[in-house]
Order: C-alpha cells, then sequence, then structure tokens
C-alpha cells in the first residue's frame, strides 16, 4: 500500500442523547469512537479524528468538524463520503469530506466557533424535549435576558463561567462576537459566537441568563463576575443542562 498522506476535512452531525460526548472514553459512547472505528475500518489502518472541539455528553451538533488523514487512499471524496455513510448509530452522520492542505487542523485551523441553545417556556412536548431545557412555570423577563447576555461581548476573562476544576493551564480569556436571543411563541433560541469557549462556558452562559430572567440574578452581577472571575458566584445560578445545547458551526 502506498504511504502517499492526504488529510481529509470532515463535518458531521450528531444527536447528542445518550451519546458520552464527542471525545474518546474508555468503555464510553463517544462521537470520536465511532468515527474512528469506521475511518480505521475504511482505511485498513488505525486512524485519528481530531475534531474542532469536545461536547458534553448530551450535546449535540449539526456543524462538528474534524480531520483524518488517509495513506494511499485511491479514490476520491464521493467514495469516502459515501464510505463514511454507513455503519454508524443513527444518532451520527458525516455531511461532507473533502481533501486539504497537510497542515489544517480541525481545532487550531478554527478562527471561531457558534452555538445555539433552545429554551421552552413552560414544558416541552416529547419530541422536542431532548432537544430543549424545559423552563417550567414561571415569570422571565425577556428584556432583563437580553441585557444580560450583552454583558458577554468583548474579551473577558471567562473563568467563573467555566468548569473551574477542569480549566487547568488554558488561558480562560476569550472575546465573544454575538449574544443574544430571538423568541418565537414560547421557544427561546440564543446565539453566542466568539473565538472559543471553555469546557462547559456556554451553558454556564445560559444559566446565569436565566436566572436573570427569573429574577434570582442582575446583569452587574454577570458583569462583576467577569470583572473579578475567581469571587464567590452568589445566588443560585446554575449550568443549563446540555440537551438544549448545539454546535451549530465552526468557523475557519
Amino acid at each position: 500500500m502506498s504511504d502517499e498522506r492526504q488529510r481529509w476535512c470532515g463535518l458531521c452531525a450528531y444527536d447528542g442523547t445518550g451519546l458520552a460526548g464527542w471525545q474518546s472514553q474508555p468503555n464510553a459512547n463517544t462521537v470520536q469512537d465511532f468515527l474512528e472505528a469506521r475511518l480505521s475500518q475504511i482505511f485498513e489502518r488505525k486512524t485519528a479524528a481530531i475534531g474542532a472541539g469536545r461536547t458534553d455528553a448530551g450535546v449535540h451538533a449539526r456543524g462538528q468538524v474534524f480531520h483524518c488523514d488517509s495513506f494511499g487512499w485511491r479514490h476520491g471524496p464521493d467514495a469516502l463520503l459515501r464510505a463514511l455513510r454507513c455503519g454508524f448509530p443513527r444518532a451520527i452522520r458525516v455531511e461532507k469530506i473533502f481533501p486539504v492542505q497537510s497542515d489544517f487542523h480541525a481545532r487550531f485551523s478554527a478562527k471561531g466557533k457558534r452555538y445555539v441553545y433552545e429554551l421552552q417556556r413552560g414544558f416541552a412536548d416529547p419530541f422536542h424535549c431532548r432537544y430543549r431545557w424545559s423552563l417550567g412555570d414561571g415569570p422571565l423577563d425577556l428584556a432583563a435576558m437580553d441585557a444580560a447576555a450583552k454583558v458577554f461581548l468583548g474579551t473577558h476573562n471567562f473563568f467563573a463561567f467555566s468548569n473551574r476544576g477542569a480549566i487547568g493551564d488554558r488561558d480562560p480569556v476569550r472575546t465573544i462576537h454575538r449574544s443574544d436571543w430571538t423568541v418565537e411563541g414560547d421557544l427561546f433560541r440564543y446565539v453566542t459566537e466568539g473565538n472559543g469557549y471553555l469546557y462547559r462556558m456556554v451553558r454556564r452562559m445560559v444559566g446565569a441568563i436565566v436566572a436573570v430572567g427569573r429574577g434570582q440574578a442582575d446583569e452587574k452581577s454577570l458583569g462583576a463576575l467577569l470583572a473579578d472571575p475567581t469571587g464567590l458566584i452568589s445566588g443560585p445560578l446554575q449550568s443549563a443542562p446540555p440537551e438544549g445545547l448545539c454546535l451549530d458551526r465552526v468557523f475557519h
């Protein structure tokens, strides 16, 4: 077999319900594990699939990007895509795959990401509950939520909105270009775009904004956490549950 290497960029979507997230784990059903097993079958050698970012268990993706390398693959991208459309659980689908330069890296070449989070005022029906956070009964101040979302715009230290125990030595400074809500009846959709996100950062941002909408916090307290990220989080701020979150797009 030829050792000529070709790097590929792939786009995949997945329903995170029942999956253990993106990153490979021992004895766990992760998207990376399924991809690597299938790619290794196709290329007849052990093959790594490197993602643009990790998604937690239960989190979905429409636009997850990964790269992989083939050695001696003599067929085009259409044949590879057809091969990748087989052998996966119904929850995972490879949407595109195409050749790229050898220095392309799904994670390090990314310029930014877009996440979408959906919430349901009241209780979501069974066909939507796996993709939305059902907020239940109770008032929500939409104007306060929109003002709270705007607090995150710009460049800040988001340590307070990360999983503090998992951040390690990573730089917690991120730049957020978009942070806004749209409302369609009882469906609330939050969209954020930025140059990168920390572990669980979007879910903590959404949880904080909802707390503001419920009158349990205010936008000033969120701003204070950005100004003093090592301070204590007061009040009932929580991470939003994973089912409402979707990695919508990775910008390269």
